[in-house]
């Protein structure tokens, strides 16, 4: 407890030095608009909602899933800087939020046990000059419904518990029978070799990135076969986990990909794995999604 104090005290202590990067998630379709115009409150919105840019990427972009239910379908993340002392509402969702300046909620949301539920919101329009980028996330992170909703199941399959429409309900029933256990690299191989279902693919491969692996990445290989552009969006987030000679090289396949974010994210895994051996490498490909990517990881700190 002493170690993650001191940690979320070390970091407060460095963002007070400069303006730290803060995410609000919004509907890929607004994206150019807000580009242009900035992030306003919505018509019956008390404010902008954001979290800050953790080192946890989980825990900042936790809202992306149960954003989704609202029914768009890609939620992208737009990046802005706001001053240290700038006074937002803090708390979480279903209690009462203090208005205190920012640094302060920051270093409130380090030092908590569980930050899920966790909100900002800056009761202004965030304008266009403070935005400093847009990215596409991976649109499986986060909790839906509730924090910890996906540790815990229905009590049954009625239309109490799962609501008629809801997303997925079909696949939620059908996990209710088995109890939730930990699952192996090999069990996870298994399952992802037998899921016909893109979306359960992308679970999987999210609980593979989640745990560092010794295995040989090559036994994922067979997924690009899907020629599916979010699976190998996956794909190359998940072999960052990998410690092996191989992952070098599917990640480098996955470079020549057509797909912007694919590339980007081939590159952040290729930069948390290899580091600077790989750098030089990535900027003689003069590519615009690989930069982003060299760009991010050389400017990341505990706080972006």
């Amino acid at each position: 407890m002493e170690i993650k104090y001191n940690l979320a005290l070390q970091l407060f202590l460095n963002v007070k030095k400069r303006m730290p990067v803060l995410v609000h998630l919004a509907d890929e379709k607004e994206a150019e608009r807000i580009r242009k115009n900035g992030i306003k409150p919505g018509k019956d919105s008390r404010g902008v909602f954001f979290m800050p840019v953790l080192p946890a990427f989980y825990v900042s972009h936790q809202w992306l899933r149960e954003l989704k239910r609202n029914g768009a379908k890609t939620y992208v993340g737009i990046y802005f800087k706001l001053n240290i002392n700038e006074l937002v509402y803090a708390g979480k969702y279903n209690q009462a939020h203090r208005h205190i300046p920012l640094g302060e909620a920051i270093k409130e949301i380090m030092e908590m046990e569980d930050p899920l539920g966790y909100e900002l919101i800056i009761d202004r329009k965030v304008e266009a000059k403070e935005i400093t980028r847009i990215k596409t996330l991976p649109q499986n992170v986060g909790w839906r419904y509730f924090p910890a909703s996906h540790s815990k199941k229905p009590l049954c399959d009625c239309p109490v518990c799962i609501s008629p429409g809801t997303i997925k309900s079909k696949r939620l029933r059908n996990k209710i029978a088995s109890p939730d256990i930990e699952m192996t690299f090999d069990q996870l191989l298994v399952a992802l070799q037998n899921e016909q279902d893109d979306d359960a693919i992308e679970d999987l491969l999210w609980t593979v990135r989640n745990s560092r692996r010794k295995a040989d990445p090559n036994e994922l290989v067979f997924l690009l076969q899907r020629r599916s552009v979010s699976v190998n969006q996956y794909l190359a987030l998940a072999l960052r986990a990998f410690k092996h000679k191989n992952s070098k090289q599917i990640l480098f396949g996955l470079l020549s990909e057509s797909d912007d974010d694919t590339r980007e994210f081939a590159a952040d895994s290729l930069l948390e794995l290899y580091g600077r051996q790989i750098e030089k490498q990535l900027i003689e490909m003069n590519d615009n999604s690989v930069n982003k990517a060299i760009n991010d990881w050389k400017s990341a700190k505990p706080f972006i």
